[in-house]
């Protein structure tokens, strides 16, 4: 028999138990919900950016297997946005609401709407291939559209290089240097080119399918102005109407590192004006060769950016009048580095161990990061002139892209003859 003292003390224990038991049911009520909906007349949805809602705007969902069996899913929120789920839609027949861990990048600028990662764990024993999505503010066509997941099963690695470009915008038509650059990051060793496009010229399309046909280019539809209110700066300022930081970058970039994480062994993240190029090795595979046997924990090389600017000419290799845009090989001299600024890097990264990147740096990582000497590799960032404490004399002549030229030239000419015969 227990004493009275130890039957009280007994059935507090027990009332304690039963408590804390029940918060956790209904925790776990509250972050996976069974539910009965039939998956029969469903979509799938084939755009790359999906509005949920008003605020949240769905890009892709990825598996994700370095956090304990999950998805993450790329978004775009506003800053309001507190509670989502992620519907699992199990064979046969079966749905689970898991609700999403939202992790709002810390790069959005000062902008409200800003990239987001909402990470939901998989549901035990549900074997699922598509998922959905729910809000607050969701409407019954928005819960109808499934989103199939990507890199499950997880693909293997098929090239080496991939470079993600972000973004094409505001009917771009520089028709020669996208030309000229596509070819030089083959050379350099690129297996694949993605780039996220807004809107482009007729021409720049017509390039676009060619390298398309070619199996170099992948471009990912980005309608982010169909959305957003979207900006041409990267920082907010007081009267900026914009929704979100320069047509959605940092979105589309996160996008491209999962879309490419497990079948490029490395991917570059830069614009299309922007070359790395390695200053002692000649191509990307002999420079991270180098690079990763002086130290393989290294998982983010950052490489210098230099302005070429195109105001300054050389009058060799004055080719290709005929076509529009500029011709970077005329461009060789290069602004003394303002060291009073921040220099805007790009970035060479092992995307396996990469969470969130950022536009000039990575967010969340594992493994180190190291600044690229000079002396290693430059960004060549041929575009306007951008320092205006300086004249033509302090321009430093730089003539490392030109010992591409035996190359170079005759690829780029090739491609010109085929889309732009004067015949």
């Amino acid at each position: 028999m227990l004493s009275g003292a130890k039957w009280m003390l007994y059935a507090f224990a027990s009332l304690v138990f039963i408590f804390f038991n029940s918060v956790l049911f209904h925790i776990h009520q509250r972050d996976f919900r069974y539910l009965k909906l039939s998956t029969r007349d469903l979509s799938i949805t084939r755009d790359t950016i999906t509005a949920l809602d008003n605020q949240t705007f769905i890009i892709s969902p990825y598996y994700e297997p370095r956090e304990g069996n999950s998805v993450r899913v790329i978004a775009i929120i506003h800053v309001s946005v507190k509670e989502l789920f992620c519907v699992f839609h199990c064979s046969p027949n079966k749905t689970i609401s898991v609700r999403a861990k939202i992790d709002l990048h810390r790069d959005r600028f000062g902008f409200s709407y800003g990239t987001a990662d909402l990470l939901c764990a998989e549901p035990p024993g549900c074997d699922y291939r598509y998922i959905s999505f729910q809000s607050p503010k969701s409407t019954n066509l928005t819960q109808k559209i499934l989103f199939e997941i990507r890199n499950r099963p997880l693909p293997s690695i098929s090239s080496n290089f991939t470079v993600c470009i972000s973004t094409v915008y505001g009917d771009y038509n520089n028709v020669l240097q996208m030309v000229q650059s596509i070819e030089m990051y083959k050379i350099l060793g690129a297996s694949k080119v993605t780039i996220y496009n807004t809107s482009c010229s007729r021409t720049v399309d017509k390039v676009l399918r060619h390298y398309i046909e070619e199996g170099t280019l992948e471009v990912v539809q980005w309608p982010i102005d169909k959305h957003l209110q979207t900006s041409d700066k990267w920082l907010f300022t007081k009267g900026l109407t914009s929704d979100i930081s320069y047509y959605g970058q940092v979105a589309a970039l996160n996008d491209c590192l999962y879309r490419n994480m497990y079948t490029s062994k490395y991917i570059l993240l830069n614009d299309i004006d922007e070359i790395i190029l390695p200053a002692k090795d000649w191509c990307w595979s002999s420079l991270m060769e180098r690079l990763q046997k002086e130290d393989p924990t290294t998982s983010v090389f950052c490489i210098e950016n230099h302005f070429f600017p195109t105001s300054v000419n050389d009058s060799r290799f004055n080719l290709w009048s005929h076509v529009p845009g500029v011709n970077i090989l005329q461009h060789p001299f290069r602004e003394p580095i303002d060291w009073k600024k921040f220099n805007a890097r790009k970035l060479i990264v092992n995307p396996r161990k990469v969470f969130q990147t950022s536009i000039h740096s990575v967010l969340k990582h594992t493994g180190s990061w190291k600044n690229l000497p000079q002396s290693m590799a430059i960004l060549f960032h041929c575009t306007r002139a951008r320092r205006q404490d300086i004249t033509v004399n302090d321009f430093i002549r730089d003539e490392l892209l030109w010992k591409y030229n035996m190359s170079l030239v005759p690829n780029v000419d090739k491609v010109i003859q085929n889309l732009f015969s004067q015949r």
